[in-house]
């Protein structure tokens, strides 16, 4: 492992690593924050966000879908659909405060007279919401988004705890955080998620898995493209049986570099398993890796946390691998700025 503290050293110059490490101290603040009182007339959800924001509200509304009768949609978008009214609670998430699109449905909500909350470390978020009045939680700042997402989600949990909509977290929940983080660390002997990243490496990995984690792999593309800076394909089951299993024919040279992963959680429709055992099966003829990953936990949440925090020290491993430094974003830079000399 030396050879590897030595590589992390080298190319992790601004110490994402410590973030990955405090994962669960994030996680535990974050549910403690303080939460503004809000308008509880609202019959269906909005949550807005893009990126490390956005994954907050897929995560939330598989959460939803567990627990309440409330139809809760996640936007990636400057406008809001044209169901939203004064009976919607928008949630808008920007960690920077300054996300455009982001600003622009905090807006849209304002003139629609939705029931807005919002959630950012500062920038523009943050002085609309004063000048507004709205209700506003402020959470740390000082990190890449992608690595706040403790900050992000449990706010917006805790909130729902309030209204009665969620089951409270207990105390244990974040001790099992903790332990998984442990897990991954760089000195741990026996790190899956070290050997996954070492899978991965000039692959071009596809990852599965059923509906109810597909956030938690929209969350791990994510990551290895701002991380890595590798590309990763996600899809779900039962529909990729329906198309995509069809793919593993051309072009031949692609098929050479695929490296493919089943999230197996264990709770799966029984449907469900048995096509991921024959899929695997059939890919398994035409490939050479298809790995699969069982994830820890006891609930649906549990099981999501984990495949977050799997995912994220995979990215983190394989950016070591790549040789790039994990928190650089040079091209979502240049973008941005490109975009703000264009004008709004």
């Amino acid at each position: 492992m030396k050879g590897l503290e030595r590589e992390i050293r080298k190319y992790d110059k601004k110490d994402m690593l410590s973030l990955l490490k405090n994962f669960h101290f994030h996680c535990k603040e974050g549910y403690n924050l303080n939460i503004p009182e809000i308008n509880k007339d609202f019959n269906k959800i909005v949550f807005t966000g893009m990126g490390g924001s956005a994954i907050a509200g897929d995560v939330l509304k598989t959460l939803f879908n567990q627990f309440s009768k409330i139809p809760i949609f996640t936007v990636r978008d400057y406008t809001l659909p044209e169901f939203v009214d004064s009976q919607t609670l928008i949630i808008v998430e920007s960690y920077s405060g300054n996300t455009e699109e982001t600003i622009s449905t905090y807006k849209s909500g304002r003139e629609k007279n939705g029931i807005i909350l919002s959630i950012s470390s500062n920038g523009e978020i943050e002085k609309l919401s004063i000048n507004d009045n709205t209700p506003f939680i402020k959470i740390p700042s000082g990190m890449p988004p992608r690595c706040a997402f403790g900050y992000l989600f449990f706010p917006v949990y805790r909130l729902f705890v309030e209204l009665n909509i969620l089951p409270p977290l207990e105390e244990k929940i974040f001790e099992k955080i903790k332990n998984w983080v442990n897990e991954f660390l760089p000195e741990n002997e026996d790190n899956e998620a070290i050997k996954i990243a070492k899978k991965f490496y000039k692959k071009i990995p596809i990852i599965y898995s059923d509906n109810k984690f597909y956030p938690g792999i929209l969350r791990w593309k994510t990551q290895i493209a701002e991380n890595s800076k590798q590309f990763a394909f996600i899809n779900e089951l039962p529909e990729m049986n329906h198309n995509e299993i069809m793919s593993y024919y051309y072009p031949e040279f692609i098929l050479r570099r695929i490296v493919v992963l089943f999230v197996i959680s264990g709770i799966e429709n029984v449907r469900i398993k048995k096509r991921i055992e024959i899929t695997s099966k059939i890919i398994s003829g035409k490939i050479k890796d298809v790995l699969t990953l069982k994830l820890k936990g006891d609930t649906i949440f549990e099981k999501l946390l984990y495949l977050i925090i799997f995912g994220d020290w995979v990215s983190y491993y394989l950016a070591i691998l790549n040789k790039v430094d994990p928190t650089e974003i040079k091209e979502i830079n240049i973008l941005k700025d490109l975009l703000g000399k264009e004008g709004k």
